[in-house]
């Protein structure tokens, strides 16, 4: 059993297809940030779910940055809106990269990113800020609360959420121009 497992006993875990869902957002992490215009105000994609595992483990009590699931529209709006907070720079072509996982202490503060540029370089950074990301990122969860509760309200608390299959589609579909 992984460690972050064991520390979520007793809490909902991800199962297999839920972490390759996340999975496919990392993969095709470029175009959804690139394109948040087009889709952040359709809650069937803002409100699908990610299983970012952003946590801490001390004394065997788990702290993390937001509860799982985080929102995808909620984790990109505060990535873009928090370029600071939420965005590297590439050491090797110096593009600015979105890190796809998250932990570190926040006792000491320290955050190990995680990310994978779109020139191929993968890596790990540490920077400093454990406490501020972990509290931008829970404040937009927070305020989009209320619009997830409209989102189900509307849906009959039917989980109507799309996937980032169905969201990809839609983005390549959306790109080629219609001849009239």
């Amino acid at each position: 059993m992984s460690k972050y497992n064991y520390f979520r006993q007793g809490f909902l875990c991800p199962d297999e297809e839920q972490r390759l869902l996340t999975k496919q957002f990392y993969n095709n992490a470029f175009e959804i940030y690139a394109r948040f215009d087009d889709w952040k105000d359709d809650d069937r994609f803002y409100f699908i779910p990610l299983y970012m595992r952003m946590t801490y483990s001390v004394q065997g009590m788990v702290l993390e940055m937001a509860p799982d699931p985080v929102w995808m529209g909620s984790f990109v709006r505060c990535s873009l809106e928090h370029p600071e907070l939420f965005q590297i720079t590439c050491p090797r072509c110096k593009r600015k990269i979105f890190p796809y996982h998250c932990v570190g202490s926040p006792l000491s503060g320290r955050v190990d990113l995680t990310y994978r540029c779109k020139c191929g370089k993968k890596g790990y950074a540490v920077v400093s800020g454990w406490q501020i990301r972990a509290d931008a990122l829970r404040d937009q969860v927070e305020m989009d609360k209320v619009r997830n509760c409209e989102f189900i309200q509307e849906n009959l608390g039917g989980d109507q959420t799309a996937d980032i299959n169905e969201l990809m589609s839609f983005l390549r579909k959306e790109r080629i121009p219609q001849s009239g």
